[in-house]
């Protein structure tokens, strides 16, 4: 690095700086002055060791550079006593020839950058630039340091409260590799029954509802020891034998290679909101079942009608691989699908004959009437309705009404409730008719399949006949 750049990166060092500069010899210390004074924004000086030392004790210097031998205190003397007040303070020392002798002392205090005299502008230059840079550089890494003891300090503090937040509101466990369970909260223990020592180093399956199946948690575990996050609703179940329902998360905690160390669970105690949803559910259910069946009385059907076909969509909603949320909608909504009867005559309704032409289409008109009743409601519930009473009497063939749909152009709920109605009514007995035996049902509904029926309907039917046979005994007339 040439001159000129070595004293402009020093000058960079040096900005800020102060300097005590003590030499007895007034012509150098005029001259070495004026050098340090374009470099240094402090310099002062002194003519020997006492009114060095008096000037130090009464300011703060990031540098002194001191001649050795001087009156009234020399510079070995005047570092001893300045190392007693501050032992990390830097110094340069300037020396002729014949001070060697003090050279072992110096260095025993921990001096080790000396400039001999006479001295020279580019020996000053690069002597201070070797040592400013340190100066400069550990200030940096203090500055560094500092900076980050009061950001860990801070995030710390910030963290503790953090986690008293989490403590307070949250149910919080922290399970190892294994699932056995490491850490547990105060709101945990709280909410399960269970003290920290009896659940320490359990697993969570002392924690399994019977009603959580064994699909749902190996999903849960193959997803976090994929390394991914898992969210969802779990039923849990207390020590005293009641349950209790959480929002969970859980999370792996990965170390700096990426290899799972333990996983972390928050949960929120969902219970009183799911108990209070479910609540809301039944009296939806309750309230549409009896309008279905005061629907199904007024055209001489029975009660139980709608609660058997409720129970065949649901089964049949299940088979088909519907979620638990799509299978209790079609349950509660499946009661619906006469509704739109109410529309209908008494003299076409209740005739005990034969519809005449005119007299069956307008008993078809049933359906839209249905349809028209619901289909302005956004409730969930009563969408699924008005699907299922326009949709009902559609045939996968198309030849059905009101719309002629056809195959999976027809709604799925339409297509359960259909063969579910079907089946209810071949297999009871009506003013009109008798109940028919099993085995022609069965022989009806499969040439129906294709035809009248969605065909992987029909074969879930038959597959699980026995579930369907169970619940019309059950709900008999």
């Amino acid at each position: 690095m040439s001159l000129k750049d070595t004293l402009n990166q020093l000058t960079h060092y040096a900005e800020g700086m102060t300097v005590l500069y003590v030499e007895d010899e007034i012509q150098i210390r005029e001259n070495t002055h004026l050098l340090l004074k374009k470099i240094f924004s402090d310099v002062q000086t002194a003519a020997n060791g006492n009114q060095g030392l008096a000037l130090y004790e009464n300011g703060s210097f990031d540098l002194v550079i001191t001649d050795i031998l001087m009156p009234e205190m020399n510079g070995v003397s005047m570092i001893q006593k300045i190392k007693e007040l501050t032992p990390s303070q830097p110094f340069i020392v300037t020396s002729a020839c014949e001070d060697s002798s003090y050279l072992l002392d110096l260095i025993n205090l921990g001096v080790v950058q000396f400039l001999l005299k006479p001295m020279k502008t580019d020996q000053i230059i690069r002597i201070l630039h070797e040592v400013v840079r340190n100066i400069y550089n550990e200030r940096k890494v203090e500055e560094f340091t500092s900076n980050l003891k009061q950001e860990l300090l801070h995030q710390t503090t910030l963290l503790e409260q953090y986690k008293e937040i989490v403590d307070i509101s949250m149910i919080v466990t922290k399970t190892d590799s294994r699932g056995k369970i490491i850490y547990a909260n105060e709101s945990f223990c709280k909410t399960s029954g269970y003290g920290y020592d009896e659940i320490k180093f359990k697993g969570h399956n002392v924690l399994r509802h019977p009603d959580m199946s064994t699909e749902f948690y190996e999903d849960l575990w193959n997803t976090i020891l994929s390394k991914n996050t898992w969210h969802g609703t779990i039923k849990n179940l207390k020590k005293d034998g009641s349950h209790y329902i959480t929002d969970t998360t859980i999370k792996p905690i990965l170390d700096e290679f990426g290899e799972i160390i333990d996983f972390i669970s928050i949960s929120y105690n969902v219970t009183e909101l799911y108990d209070l949803n479910e609540e809301i559910w039944q009296t939806q259910h309750e309230m549409l079942s009896l309008l279905g069946e005061v629907g199904e009385t007024r055209s001489e059907e029975t009660g139980n009608h709608v609660r058997r076909v409720a129970k065949y969509s649901r089964l049949l909603g299940q088979f088909y691989g519907l979620n638990e949320e799509e299978s209790k909608l079609i349950y509660s909504a499946s009661p619906m699908h006469d509704i739109g009867k109410i529309g209908i005559p008494d003299r076409i309704l209740l005739k005990p004959g034969k519809l005449e032409i005119d007299e069956y289409t307008i008993m078809k008109t049933h359906a839209k009437v249905g349809y028209e009743i619901l289909k302005h409601s956004k409730r969930p519930l009563l969408q699924a309705a008005s699907v299922i009473a326009h949709e009902h009497h559609e045939k996968w063939d198309g030849s059905g009404y009101p719309r002629a749909l056809s195959g999976e152009n027809i709604h799925i709920y339409g297509r359960i409730t259909a063969l579910a109605d079907v089946f209810d009514a071949l297999s009871c007995e009506r003013v009109y008719k008798s109940a028919w035996p099993i085995e022609k049902i069965i022989e009806f509904i499969l040439s129906e399949s294709g035809k009248h029926f969605d065909p992987t309907l029909v074969d879930l039917l038959m597959d699980n006949i026995d579930s369907f046979i169970a619940i019309s005994r059950e709900y008999k007339d």
